[in-house]
């Protein structure tokens, strides 16, 4: 009896040690599974770093100091390099200083200046955040040693190149006063004042771009601006103050009172920056009643009530709509506009069923008037039969393609679908590719067509913000656009409004366009395209990071651009953006091409 329960004792053992094998090795079969599937994720670890200062550093109670780094990002990421000092929320957004251009954050650069906090005696702990829209956020801390401030030695400002700041961040104060003694001993500041609109009208919104650069014309930034404006006949006056962004750039905007004596306004601006000797510099802009500025605008192809005599064509258009109470205003403005036709740039449903977005355009849709072109949230697939938001946009729009062409009057229009390449691909060699290629060629020589407007989701050219331009389109694109005489190219993605100069294609640095004319509104034949984004349909905005030296004027405000093309003594083309929210309108530029035969 012993001997079968001994037996039955060693079954019931190795029964129970053959479920425990199978248990760990179950268990380890499904961690290795995770480990492999989580393998391609753990690729894409991010990294960032402070290079100066360095933990132990010193660092001199309530002076400047520069903070200054790398990370993992390229001009292919999308992210961004925030700061925080001694937990002083929020985050602080640092500068782009890779060398690929200002969304380039693989080296960066932030100022610590007295408008966010300071230095205080004793540690101080700075952290560096980087976000990228892949991947997990990281953070990376130095602690820094607070001194008292004994001597009136001041730290330089940041220098246009990374490398440089980080090099003299590094230094000690006595010997960076020796390095600057020694050194260059012009620390004039060159200024500069541009006003928007000139004239501009009473009632009216005015942007003005202060520039600040050293010597060498390398931009200020953290420049201090104090200015004033002084109406026509001395009558009134007003102070503004503010700081310049990495471009050197401050933009002051304000309305003009709808009462008073009109003639020149005059803008005082003294521009002062640690390090340099400050510069007083002064401009004005004429102010003229409203009914000399409609007198004015009808002479231009246009007036502020945008129902113009002789107008040949008349459209509005925005992009990234979603569907709330704010787009459902654009929507109504839009309808009271009563134009010719009008465009929605993509994401037009940020939502799977797009049932929204059609009930709230219904009003525009009708007889052929609205046009789209396709976003990221539109193209989850390129099937016309499945049961994705891509056939019901193709199928409830009658589109034979997702690219396409039309021409309207003397307006040659060209819709770009460019949501997402891998459903619908753009690059050269595409067969969207090489339909524009083709188009655009039949358009430049056709003599019945005076404008040629391209429009579209992704932009090729954007200030620093949530999205960066598309290195692809821009680099496939921008010659062909400037080959085939484009005039305007509207496009959205960044839910904010932003308006260029006249670029020229870069071949050197495509991320650096050449401005071809440096007037803020108007624009006799410039021969190359306008670049907008018009992201303000209704969603989200999006804030800026700066402001790119080729883009003319760029907010966050929903709205829409509205647009009349007139064909009398010249054809002119003025563009409007429309602020739902003010009733104002916030930007306007004209382009004339030329005298009508």
């Amino acid at each position: 009896m012993s001997g079968e329960a001994t037996l039955s004792f060693r079954v019931t053992i190795s029964f129970l040690s053959m479920v425990i094998l199978l248990m760990f090795t179950s268990s380890q079969l499904i961690f290795a599974q995770s480990s492999a599937q989580q393998l391609p994720f753990l690729t894409q670890k991010e990294s960032i770093k402070i290079l100066s200062p360095v933990t132990t550093q010193n660092a001199t109670v309530g002076k400047d100091l520069i903070i200054s780094g790398q990370s993992s990002d390229d001009v292919v990421k999308n992210c961004s390099v925030s700061v925080i000092v001694n937990d002083i929320r929020p985050y602080q957004n640092a500068f782009a200083r890779g060398t690929e251009g200002m969304d380039d954050f693989s080296r960066w650069e932030f100022a610590l200046s007295n408008n966010y906090t300071h230095v205080i005696e004793g540690m101080n702990k700075i952290t560096a955040k980087l976000l990228c829209e892949s991947a997990p956020t990281r953070w990376y801390s130095v602690f820094v040693n607070g001194i008292p401030n004994l001597s009136n030695v001041q730290i330089a400002p940041p220098q246009s190149s990374p490398i440089q700041s980080v090099e003299r961040s590094n230094v000690s104060e006595t010997n960076l006063s020796n390095i600057e003694e020694s050194g260059n001993n012009d620390t004039s500041l060159l200024v500069s004042i541009l006003a928007q609109k000139n004239p501009i009208a009473r009632g009216d919104i005015q942007n003005t771009t202060i520039t600040v650069t050293d010597s060498a014309k390398r931009p200020i930034t953290n420049a201090e601006i104090n200015g004033k404006l002084i109406y026509p006949g001395n009558n009134f006056e007003k102070e503004f103050v503010g700081k310049t962004d990495y471009n050197g750039k401050f933009i002051y905007s304000w309305t003009i009172g709808k009462k008073g004596d009109v003639g020149p306004l005059t803008v005082e601006v003294d521009a002062s920056s640690q390090g340099h000797q400050s510069s007083f510099i002064t401009s004005s802009f004429d102010v003229v009643d409203s009914s000399e500025s409609s007198k004015d605008n009808r002479a231009l192809g246009g007036n502020l009530d945008l129902h113009i005599p002789n107008s040949e064509l008349d459209f509005v258009v925005a992009g990234d709509y979603g569907c709330d109470s704010k787009t459902r205003q654009t929507i109504k403005d839009m309808v009271e506009q009563d134009t010719d036709l009008a465009f929605a740039l993509g994401d037009l449903s940020e939502v799977k069923n797009p049932n929204c977005f059609f009930d709230i355009i219904s009003k525009l849709d009708n007889k052929d008037k609205f046009k789209i072109a396709l976003g990221e949230s539109d193209t989850d697939s390129n099937e016309v039969r499945s049961s994705s938001r891509f056939s019901d946009f193709v199928r409830h729009f009658d589109l034979e393609s997702p690219f396409y062409s039309f021409d309207y009057k003397n307006v040659h229009f060209l819709a770009m679908s460019t949501g997402k390449s891998v459903f619908i691909p753009y690059a050269p060699g595409s067969a969207q590719y090489e339909f524009i290629n083709d188009d655009l060629s039949k358009a430049a020589n056709n003599t019945n067509v005076d404008w040629i407007i391209v429009y579209g989701y992704r932009p090729l050219y954007t200030s620093p913000t949530i999205h960066p331009s598309t290195e692809i389109l821009r680099e496939t694109y921008a010659p062909l656009f400037e080959k085939y005489g484009v005039d305007l190219v509207m496009t959205s993605h960044n839910h904010n409004y932003q308006r260029s100069y006249p670029l020229v294609y870069n071949v050197a640095h495509s991320r650096e366009p050449i401005i071809k004319d440096v007037n803020a509104s108007y624009y006799s034949m410039p021969g190359v395209p306008i670049y907008v984004v018009v992201g303000t349909a209704g969603n989200n905005l999006y804030d800026f990071r700066g402001q790119a030296p080729f883009m003319v004027t760029q907010f966050r405000e929903t709205g829409f651009l509205h647009v009349n093309i007139t064909k009398a003594e010249q054809n002119v083309l003025t563009g409007t953006f429309h602020n739902v929210g003010t009733g104002n309108y916030d930007d306007r530029f004209i382009i004339v091409k030329s005298k009508s035969e």
